[in-house]
């Protein structure tokens, strides 16, 4: 029995010892297989951003180069005729827009798409033209303006009305809080700014023109011009309100949307600070976006506007900065390349072409889906926010405004500052992303 019981004992211990290695083993090749995972993972990861570089390398080179080469043996009717000039064009250079194709029966359109030339054409026809506003707003010269801020808005519609009255209650409104606190300040209390919404026209069978002509009188804010307010006209109505801001003896102009919230006070403050030197062209980023060619699309060109696959660098039209001494730059580029419609990729061209450098200022911020961005925004996410935009409609500008007024104004409150992230351990694969990171930096900077 002794014997019995000494051998079971010895069994037990020896299965133990056993049952113990067996854990030890077992764990060890988790770990294994968990290393091995993450390794790969790692790996899939560098093989996607390796992909996804050579991707935009391809693109880059599209945009570059293969369009030039393919369009070389036409070598462009408006590089050999020379720069195209505005006073020139005539009726039969005019081609069916967009507008009217979306009037058009389906053969009428396949008839018409197939007598469109994007080589040799321009198309969407834009009839442009200096036009002089004839309704504007009486505005003091003295004393001087530091800054003009144009607001594109729309003549058909209640809807563009009640957003120029959710502006004028909210970051429009120079008596709001922020304006207040900024009179305060000894570098901002004597920089004054004016801001008006450039207008066109609806068409006489509405009665928005009336009634916009008598909110011109009512609020004296407002450009209105005889010009067809539609898309294809938004750069006609562009120059219309950088024409009339040349009058004065002005810093800087700030082109804006009606549905973007921008706090001029902190725009004021944010120049001020930053000191640049002219010339000055500043706002939220656009990198090499591609030029779109699809007959009816909305920002479709033809080639004779602009021949290559992707424009350069430039600002998106919800808001950016221009110097005042870049105005007769635009003015006499309209005499270089012929104006068309999709506004802020034109202005961009023309820094390019003229070689001014492109700020990106990072508190200019679009988000698609701002309603949604809002709501779940903490306030610390909010309170940089110099620029916002787009999409923004007359009641989430005045929610907006609300909350800015709590976080700017509202003595005693500070907002609770974001949490920090926990920095990640540093490791192969963010050693192989940040050199990848670093590269494709560098590529586009040189491209």
């Amino acid at each position: 029995m002794f014997i019995w019981l000494c051998t079971m004992s010895t069994y037990k211990l020896r299965m133990a010892l056993n049952v113990k290695r067996f854990k030890q083993r077992l764990r060890r090749n988790f770990y294994k297989k968990l290393t091995v995972l993450v390794l790969l993972l790692s790996a899939y990861s560098v093989y996607q951003l390796v992909n996804y570089t050579v991707n935009m390398h391809k693109m880059v080179v599209v945009c570059d180069f293969v369009m030039e080469q393919h369009f070389k043996a036409d070598d462009f009717t408006s590089k050999r005729n020379g720069p195209a000039k505005v006073d020139v064009m005539k009726e039969k250079d005019m081609h069916f827009s967009t507008e009217s194709i979306q009037n058009m029966t389906s053969k009428e359109i396949n008839t018409a798409l197939s007598s469109i030339d994007l080589v040799n054409d321009y198309y969407p026809f834009i009839d442009f033209q200096f036009v002089l506003p004839e309704i504007w707003p009486k505005v003091d010269k003295t004393p001087k303006i530091f800054i003009i801020v144009l607001v594109n808005s729309g003549a058909k519609g209640e809807k563009f009305r009640k957003s120029r009255e959710a502006i004028r209650e909210t970051w429009g409104n120079q008596s709001n809080c922020e304006q207040r606190k900024a009179l305060k300040d000894k570098s901002l209390k004597d920089l004054r700014w004016v801001l008006v919404f450039i207008v066109g026209k609806a068409g006489p069978e509405t009665k928005d023109d009336q009634l916009n002509m008598a909110e011109a009188r009512k609020y004296n804010d407002m450009l209105i011009g005889n010009i067809t307010d539609n898309y294809l006209n938004n750069i006609v109505k562009l120059y219309m309100g950088l024409v009339w801001a040349s009058r004065f003896d002005t810093k800087y102009v700030l082109k804006t949307d009606d549905d973007v919230y921008v706090r001029v006070p902190r725009v004021l403050e944010y120049l001020v600070k930053a000191k640049f030197r002219r010339p000055f062209y500043g706002g939220s980023v656009v990198l090499r976006s591609p030029v779109q060619r699809k007959i009816g699309d909305k920002w479709a060109i033809s080639y004779k506007y602009y021949e290559k696959a992707c424009y350069p660098t430039y600002h998106a039209g919800a808001f950016f900065i221009l110097s005042s001494d870049l105005l007769n730059i635009l003015f006499n580029y309209v005499y270089k390349r012929m104006p068309f419609h999709v506004d802020d990729a034109y202005v961009g061209l023309a820094m390019y072409d003229f070689g001014v450098n492109i700020t990106k200022i990072p508190s200019f911020i679009i988000k698609d889906k701002a309603t949604m961005f809002l709501r779940k925004a903490k306030d610390c996410m909010i309170s940089p926010l110099v620029a916002f935009g787009h999409n923004v409609d007359p009641r989430l500008s005045r929610q907006f405004h609300g909350r800015i007024n709590k976080l700017a104004c509202e003595q005693g409150y500070t907002p609770a500052p974001c949490a920090k992230k926990r920095q990640k351990k540093k490791n192969a694969t963010s050693a192989v992303l940040g050199v990848l990171g670093t590269l494709l930096h560098i590529y586009e900077h040189f491209v």
